[in-house]
């Protein structure tokens, strides 16, 4: 096997491979001597069809199978040979049909680095612990979602789900032309106006109040925007909650056994774990920021940040999609893959100084903590076990938790050799920040 190497430019490079062409042709003559022995032809008895009938009958498809398998051996043995670390699978040219087997394969190859030094990097690692408090604001939470309603003979306060009646009128234009419109809220969940929420705090059922706002330039109803109206409000019912008891029934409504504190350590549970991958990806977080800082400069294959900049847009335009269909909204329009390829960029920079970090120091995927992260994703599901085969069935989704967990394996490796300070945090500072200590 003949193999030259042309570099095209920083990370382009273009192998010509030449073989002969009797590897083309005994592969093609072994592969009709195998398919003869197993082929069932009408008039001939198995392991008995003519190697020429074959040839008749299955010739371009054994030579297509025999040409592909022939350039993947062959290709990653010159690639082996030539010590190149392709950054995407090649391009490759069809190899010629006279003379020698040949043929051209293009690629853009991973950059070299020289040993990388962490330790001037300086890194905040934040901790936390898991309190009593936390597990009771969680309770209360969930005591929350449970809540049950009953008439409140009193005025609407913060909480209360209300029911209203009201009616917009503005210069030129009421809403609805003719009654009365009518909505129901829990006040403090910001689901209506703020001005609509403000007026019904306060009355009663059977009480009406109008006020007078200003609605902003971006108003969804442009009869609207940007004008001057008044808004009048009558409540029609209110309905206070009413809090459950934490008991064992309550804890039997979430499938937990074992009374109160048995489900006081299943939500213990279920906050460390999110506890831990809050942490986790906050660590790769900060270590990722410090080594782009460090290696500003480092030049990546455009290739990978094409392709990264198009799974970017991908994922927008799923999440838009999804974010319209939720709100009943259009779909806005898809951002643009030129606009995002400095993100793309950072990440494909972020990832390959992380895997190069795992390659010099010999660094290994850790199957137990790719179990445990596939154990608690499903763990915040109904049936974990039905995520655990999805994950198991599907590569994609598989290769994405595999990928996680090296990068936080690796994030660990260079807080733990790089000048780490470690910084005390509370559970609600992290994953309840909006929550008042």
């Amino acid at each position: 096997m003949q193999v030259s190497v042309e570099k095209i430019d920083d990370f382009g490079r273009r192998l010509k491979i030449v073989l002969p062409r009797e590897r083309f042709t005994d592969g093609i003559h072994a592969r009709i001597r195998e398919l003869s022995k197993t082929v069932r032809l009408q008039g001939f008895r198995q392991g008995k069809v003519p190697p020429m009938i074959i040839e008749q009958r299955y010739g371009q498809q054994l030579r297509d199978e025999v040409m592909q398998e022939l350039v993947r051996e062959s290709l990653s043995q010159a690639v082996s040979q030539e010590k190149l670390r392709p950054a995407l699978s090649p391009r490759i040219t069809p190899p010629s049909n006279e003379g020698d087997f040949s043929y051209e394969a293009t690629f853009d190859v991973l950059p070299e680095f020289d040993t990388i030094d962490v330790s001037d990097i300086a890194v905040e690692r934040e901790v936390a612990d898991v309190g009593d408090a936390d597990i009771d604001r969680m309770i209360d939470t969930l005591r929350r979602q449970r809540m049950s309603f009953k008439p409140a003979e009193r005025a609407a306060q913060s909480g209360d789900y209300v029911a209203f009646e009201f009616s917009i009128e503005g210069e030129g234009v009421r809403i609805p032309e003719q009654g009365l419109e009518r909505g129901l809220t829990a006040i403090g969940q910001k689901a209506v106006l703020p001005e609509i929420e403000e007026a019904l705090i306060g009355l009663s059922a059977g009480e009406t109040k109008t006020i007078g706002t200003t609605f902003p330039d971006d108003y969804r109803d442009e009869r609207l925007a940007g004008k001057t109206a008044s808004i009048t409000v009558t409540v029609t019912r209110v309905n206070e909650g009413v809090m459950p008891d934490v008991d064992d029934a309550f804890a039997a409504s979430f499938n937990v056994g074992g009374g109160v504190e048995a489900f006081r350590r299943e939500v213990r549970g279920n906050l460390e774990r999110e506890l831990k991958q809050t942490l986790s990806m906050r660590l790769r977080t900060a270590v990722v920021e410090k080594l782009l800082a460090k290696f500003e400069g480092t030049k990546v294959p455009e290739s990978l940040v094409t392709e990264e900049a198009h799974a970017i847009q991908r994922q927008a335009i799923a999440e838009n999609t999804e974010r319209a269909r939720r709100a009943n909204q259009p779909v806005p329009p898809e951002p643009a893959v030129e606009s995002l390829r400095e993100i793309a960029r950072k990440r494909v920079r972020a990832g390959l100084l992380l895997n190069e970090i795992a390659l010099q120091h010999s660094l290994r995927l850790d199957e137990n903590r790719v179990r445990a992260a596939l154990a608690a994703i499903a763990s915040t599901y109904e049936d974990p076990n039905e995520v655990v085969q999805m994950y198991q069935q599907d590569q994609r989704l598989m290769q994405g938790l595999r990928s996680r967990v090296m990068d936080e394996q690796v994030a660990e490796w260079i807080a733990d050799h790089a000048q780490t300070t470690r910084v005390e945090r509370t559970f609600q500072e992290l994953l309840q920040p909006g929550v008042a200590s």
